[in-house]
């Protein structure tokens, strides 16, 4: 790695004692792609400045013992050690695996903890008993590693693990999140099965609890926390066949856009997992008879204290409250017809997002039906599903305005919300295909206002 040589090259002019500490040294050892490097110092943060100057990177200062340089797609952090020798520091760090340093003095690594024979081993383990006291987000990281390195979590860890669970709740909203988008960023059903094992799960998202003590009806015949995980791996066993569809680039570049630092498509496995969670508040029981009627909008309410702890992006935001309002609309679709005027105000109400809401109204249906299949409704209702996002597609997006508010006003000498509702009315006819150029649309506004008359 060209970047790796060069600061350590840098690093010797400077006659600094430094070491490559933490993941990249792991990597490193593996054999796999290093994206962030992690630098420990003796003192003198004022090289990572000197380097990034170089280098005509950015320099950032994250608190007086920590520099951040980034260079392309590379992250380097300078730190100062803790402790008096690079030894101290290492014992110290969260993991084994991520307690080895490299000399950039030479190719020597130091050791103490055992980390280079776990990473042969495949254990994720502490370097010290405390670990999880002194950072509780250290938790959440050896799931995370798990689900990146495939390797297992040592016996004794997962017990700290079961023991702390609830420390978990004094890390910050922001950082949680950022650990569960990276879990899901891969395949994270069966890592999320064993992290619900140990509690972290339910005290990270204190509805799942609830979910799992309801949701078993005519419709599910396990309780809802459990179908949203099925929901979930339905989602990641059924992305390749849907990705192999008619529209499998677009569907593709889609899921691979950038929502503040978090891939559409990971962003969309938490809605996914999210769908149902206003069905605690929308259960019903008449006689014999379960309902949840009204769970997107029970759900929607649900998922603002989850924004709340969580501080979600505007645009995660959106996406996952798209989900969890129109899930059951498709559903609705399918059973009633998708008329083009239907499409239209699905389109209308979920923009951007449109595709998503398709998408996980898909996995959530599939994994109904995977449990309880009626008639073979879960290939027609993938079939249906396709149809729609051809259609979605055919139409890419709302129709072109042909004409603008102020045409509206000069028009019909009206003002506010008028305007609004009258673009709104013939933005549908346009779509439905029955006006096509601004002679008619200004004849369709002409005829409104005789009928206001």
């Amino acid at each position: 790695m060209r970047i790796l040589k060069d600061l350590e090259k840098f690093l010797k002019t400077k006659g600094v004692e430094a070491y490559l500490v933490g993941g990249c040294v792991r990597d490193l050892i593996l054999g796999i792609k290093i994206n962030d490097i992690d630098v420990a110092l003796k003192d003198n943060l004022e090289v990572a400045r000197e380097y990034a100057d170089l280098n005509k990177g950015s320099f950032f200062l994250m608190h007086e013992d920590v520099a951040r340089v980034i260079l392309d797609d590379i992250t380097i952090d300078f730190c100062k050690m803790k402790g008096k020798s690079i030894e101290e520091d290492l014992k110290k760090r969260d993991f084994t695996i991520n307690s080895i340093a490299k000399d950039i003095k030479g190719d020597k690594y130091i050791d103490v903890v055992g980390g280079i024979k776990d990473i042969e081993n495949k254990i994720i383990r502490v370097s010290y008993k405390d670990a999880f006291l002194d950072d509780p987000l250290r938790m959440l990281r050896a799931f995370r590693l798990k689900a990146k390195l495939n390797f297992n979590i040592e016996d004794e860890t997962l017990q700290l693990i079961k023991q702390n669970f609830q420390r978990i709740n004094d890390v910050s909203g922001e950082r949680i999140i950022d650990e569960i988008f990276k879990i899901l960023d891969g395949k994270s059903y069966d890592i999320l099965k064993e992290l619900d094992s140990t509690g972290l799960l339910c005290e990270i998202f204190p509805v799942f609890k609830r979910m799992k003590l309801i949701g078993k009806c005519k419709y599910h015949v396990v309780d809802s926390f459990t179908h949203s995980m099925l929901s979930l791996k339905t989602f990641e066993d059924m992305m390749d066949e849907v990705l192999k569809t008619k529209h499998k680039d677009s569907i593709k570049k889609h899921l691979d856009e950038n929502l503040s630092g978090v891939k559409r498509r990971t962003v969309l496995k938490l809605a996914t997992l999210l769908h149902d969670i206003g069905k605690p508040k929308a259960y019903k029981k008449e006689g014999e008879k379960i309902t949840f009627k009204g769970h997107d909008v029970t759900g929607y309410e649900e998922f603002q204290s989850i924004n709340k702890r969580y501080n979600f992006s505007k645009e995660q935001k959106n996406l996952i409250e798209s989900v969890i309002k129109g899930h059951m609309r498709i559903l609705g679709l399918f059973k009633t017809g998708a008329t083009e005027r239907a499409l239209y105000r699905l389109i209308r109400d979920f923009k951007d997002n449109t595709l998503d809401v398709i998408l996980a109204s898909l996995f959530d249906v599939t994994a109904t039906r995977l449990l309880l299949d009626e008639n073979g409704e879960r290939e027609r209702y993938f079939e249906f599903c396709m149809d729609l996002i051809d259609r979605l597609y055919e139409k890419n997006k709302l129709p072109k305005k042909l004409i603008s508010g102020e045409d509206v006003i000069k028009l019909t000498g009206k003002k506010g919300r008028f305007v609004g509702e009258v673009l709104e009315a013939l933005n549908e006819e346009i779509f439905l295909g029955n006006i096509k150029t601004r002679e008619e649309a200004l004849e369709f506004i002409k005829n409104m206002k005789k009928g206001l008359k």
